[in-house]
Formats: structure tokens, C-alpha cells, sequence
């Protein structure tokens, strides 16, 4: 793939913007040519070929800042204009500002030459290889829904201060969607998840077969119980308990809205000792690993939370400035909008237990596979119901339960993680291990 013409594409966009009356310029490239297969109860349904470019000028006039996006290289002129006419109309903030050019080395492991020759027929296989795992395991399981896809990536970025950086990309993902029946049975619904940037290394078996297994275990669930203590979370329900609303709370530009609890409390502690979280785009052939960010910030491994005490908030050139903070090159979006804030390859670093250790040390608690419910980021409350659950009583696993609500807050719980096992599962830039939390409500459905 041909990221320097994207890049001159880019350079020419910062050109016109001037040439418009900008003050200042930025132009973000973006070309993705994609190929997916999708199953359907059961069945290969569907296989799709696309191909989409999208170039974003922003600029500034002043301090005041205007963006416009074109799928169009013959529309870029007409982009520029709208956006410097969308600056002159927009209030004046003394924070907006563009990165400076600085060194970025490439990331490497992130593109893939095979994927040039990765066709509609190559993911259409994949998906068939997903439907073959799940019949070899188990006539009771079924996939309701999943689907492999490949994509190939350029992302370009110049600016008027001297940015100037591209690279290619490719991804190669599948997930899963299962469920199991017997006779009037239906176990929980479990959703697994895999990728990975090279094609020799794709493997559906894994995603399948958890995803399967979740589903069978939840098979004769029962009527749970009512306590309150802990309750032992999968990598998927850290991710949707825990991670999801801390991610809120180090997100820099929701600190500067006033929204968090966490923008004055740099190298306090936010959590237990064994909450530690580092971001590193830097990993070769990570997933969400690249050079730079969506403003062409070199990109560089964070810590996030060390030990429980908070090390740092994600920033993008917007938010450092205003908060008068280092850049930590976390600006994220695409080509049709202007830059967000947002995490890479995230990880929460493995404890000493193993998992089995960790249900051995739990007289009574619930292990949830899934949770499915509400969290507020803000107040941290949150409330919900375990799928995929089993009552652990004894130090044992001893029955799965169905309908059990689970209720706490956030922060509290932080407050409150026992331990993080030594087994992590990877789902896409997440690496997330089991974590055990006490005090949490567990009420018997």
C-alpha cells in the first residue's frame, strides 16, 4: 500500500488550507480496503469486499478551530474552505493548538505483505473453520452470530509545523457469538473475540472454542444466592466493569469537562495494590500498536496506574496544553472528525494467583463470565446482571446460576480488588487477567 501518496495528499491538504486562510493546518489520511465473511444462525450468510478513503483537514484561524472531511481528492479545495469558514465562525480558545514535529520511529510488525493476496474466499474459509470448531465440539452449541474479516490500512498525518509521518497497517480479526441448547435449556449467550496483524498467525480455534465451553458450562444453571462479597471476573467483565469506566476517568479531556474525580489526584491512590495499568502502542504487532497518533504524536508506553496510585492521565495536544502536561500521544479518531482521546494496547499487568488458586481462596463469591448492564463512568455506579455465572462455595465452582443481579460502584471496587490472576486473555488491544472484588451485592434471580 502507498502511504507516501498518502502523506503528499496530506501535505497538499495543509497547502490548500493556507491557501484558504488558515492560520495554521492539519490533514489526517485515511484508505481501508476491507473483506469480511459473516455467519448467521448457524450458516455463512454473507461475504463483503469494500474500499474507503477519507481525508480530514483541520485548521485554525487564530486560536479558533474548524474541521471538514472529503471522501473526495477533487473536493479537497472546497473541504478546506468549509473548515476555515467553520474556524472564523467558531469561539476563540487560547488551547488549540497543533503538535510539533518531532522524531518517530517506525513500530515494527504492524503490516503484513500476505494481506495484499488475503481475498473474499481467504475469509470465507476462516468463518467455515469457526462453524467446523463449534460442530466438532458439542451438537447442543450453535453460533448465532460471528464473522472473520482483513483489513489493510494507510494512515497519514502532515501539519504546518512540520508533522509529517505514515504507515501501513493490517488486521486480520474473527469473533464469535455462541450459544448452547438442550431440550428446553438455552445456556447464556457467550462473545469471544481474536486478531491479529499477520496471516500466518491467524487461529479461530481459541475464540471458538472458549466462547463454546462458556456457553455449555451455563447449561442446567439454577437459582443462585444472596450476599454480599466477592465475586471473581473474567477478562470480559473487567473490561465492561472496570476498565471501560476507568478509562473514563484517565481520559484527560473528560478531566478538563469537570467529569472525573481523578484530574487533581496524580501519584495518589485510586485503587488496591494490585490494580496496575500500562498503554504501549509501542508493542510490536500489537493490534492497536502504531508509530504515531491521530495527530502525529510519536507514540510511547504509559503507565496509567502503578500499583494502585494514579501515574497519569491520557492526553492529546488539546489537553496537555490546557492542562500544562506532557503530550502522552493519545489522540484517536478517524479521518471524519476532529481528534478524541483514547487507549491502545491496554494492560492490566498479571498478578501472582492463578485462577484456580483464586476460586480456592473464595469460601463463598460469584465467578462472571459476562456482565450485562448499566455503568455510570461518572458516579461510578453500576448495576447489572452475571451471565455466565457460577456460585463458588467452598473453593470450588459448584453450580452455574442464572439471573443474578450484581451491583456496586466503580471506584469501590477498585478500592476493593483482591488479587489479579497470572492468566490474561488478549481481547483485541486489551490484555486482561481475572480479577477477584469483594463487596460487591450479589442478589439471587
Amino acid at each position: 500500500m502507498n502511504a507516501e501518496r498518502w502523506l503528499d495528499a496530506c501535505r497538499e491538504g495543509c497547502a490548500a488550507a493556507v491557501a484558504a486562510g488558515a492560520t495554521a493546518a492539519e490533514a489526517f489520511a485515511q484508505h481501508t480496503e476491507e473483506v469480511s465473511a459473516a455467519i448467521e444462525k448457524g450458516d455463512l450468510k454473507v461475504a463483503r469486499s469494500s474500499r474507503e478513503s477519507t481525508l480530514g483537514i483541520r485548521v485554525l484561524v487564530g486560536d479558533r478551530v474548524g474541521f471538514a472531511s472529503t471522501n473526495s481528492p477533487e473536493d479537497l479545495a472546497s473541504a478546506c474552505r468549509d473548515a476555515v469558514a467553520l474556524a472564523k465562525a467558531a469561539p476563540g480558545d487560547s488551547h488549540n493548538r497543533f503538535p510539533e514535529a518531532g522524531p518517530c520511529p517506525a513500530v515494527a510488525g504492524l503490516f503484513d505483505e500476505a494481506s495484499a493476496g488475503f481475498a473474499a474466499a481467504d475469509v470465507v474459509r476462516c468463518a467455515a473453520a469457526m462453524l467446523a470448531v463449534a460442530a466438532s465440539m458439542d451438537r447442543r452449541v450453535v453460533i448465532g452470530d460471528g464473522g472473520a474479516a482483513a483489513v489493510r490500512t494507510v494512515r497519514a498525518v502532515a501539519n504546518t509545523h512540520g508533522v509529517a509521518a505514515a504507515e501501513a497497517a493490517s488486521l486480520f480479526t474473527h469473533h464469535v457469538l455462541v450459544t448452547a441448547r438442550e431440550g428446553d435449556q438455552v445456556s447464556s449467550m457467550d462473545f469471544q473475540y481474536g486478531a491479529t496483524r499477520r496471516a500466518n498467525e491467524i487461529d479461530v480455534t481459541p475464540a471458538v472454542t472458549l466462547a463454546c465451553r462458556n456457553a455449555l458450562d451455563s447449561l442446567g444453571s439454577s437459582r443462585g444466592a444472596t450476599f454480599r462479597g466477592v465475586v471473581l471476573l473474567s477478562p470480559s467483565a473487567v473490561l465492561d466493569l472496570l476498565v471501560a469506566p476507568l478509562l473514563f476517568q484517565v481520559n484527560a479531556r473528560n478531566a478538563l469537562r469537570g467529569l472525573t474525580r481523578w484530574r487533581d489526584r496524580l501519584g495518589e491512590r485510586v485503587a488496591a495494590p494490585a490494580v496496575s495499568l500500562v498503554d504501549d502502542a509501542t508493542l510490536p504487532g500489537g493490534v492497536a500498536s502504531s508509530s504515531f497518533d491521530r495527530e502525529g504524536t510519536p507514540r510511547a508506553a504509559l503507565t496509567i496506574i502503578d500499583r494502585g496510585r494514579l501515574a497519569s492521565l491520557l492526553h492529546n495536544a488539546y489537553s496537555s496544553q490546557a492542562s500544562a502536561a506532557a503530550n502522552t500521544g493519545h489522540a484517536e479518531g478517524s479521518a471524519g472528525g476532529p481528534p478524541l482521546i483514547g487507549p491502545t494496547n491496554l494492560a492490566w499487568l498479571a498478578g501472582d494467583a492463578s485462577l484456580d488458586d483464586q476460586i480456592a481462596d473464595t469460601s463463598l463469591g460469584l465467578f462472571v463470565a459476562r456482565f450485562a448492564g448499566n455503568v455510570d463512568p461518572i458516579s461510578g455506579d453500576f448495576s447489572g446482571v452475571a451471565k455466565a455465572a457460577h456460585l463458588v462455595r467452598g473453593g470450588r465452582r459448584v453450580a452455574p446460576v442464572n439471573g443474578c443481579l450484581v451491583a456496586g460502584n466503580v471506584f469501590e471496587a477498585l478500592d476493593a480488588v483482591l488479587d489479579a490472576s497470572r492468566e490474561r486473555q488478549k481481547i483485541l488491544g486489551f490484555t486482561l487477567p481475572f480479577v477477584r472484588v469483594g463487596g460487591i451485592s450479589v442478589t439471587a434471580g
